[in-house]
C-alpha cells in the first residue's frame, strides 16, 4: 500500500496545479516536463505489478 501511496503522490505533485507543482514544474524543479514524464512512466512501469492490486480501492489503514 505504501508504494501505491508514493506513486499517487508523485503523480499528483507533477500534474496538479491545485496541490502540486503543475504548470510550474520546470520552474520549481529544474526538470523539463518531457524528461519528468519519461521518469514518471518508468516508475509507473516498475511499480505496476506491485500497485495493481490497489487500483480503484481505498486504503484500508
Amino acid at each position: 500500500m505504501d508504494w501505491a501511496r508514493i506513486l499517487l503522490a508523485a503523480e499528483i505533485v507533477f500534474v496538479s496545479d491545485l496541490v502540486g507543482s503543475g504548470t510550474e514544474w520546470s520552474t520549481t524543479t529544474g526538470f523539463a516536463d518531457e524528461a519528468t514524464i519519461r521518469m514518471l512512466r518508468s516508475i509507473q512501469r516498475k511499480l505496476g505489478g506491485i500497485v495493481r492490486p490497489y487500483y480503484g480501492t481505498s486504503p484500508s489503514e
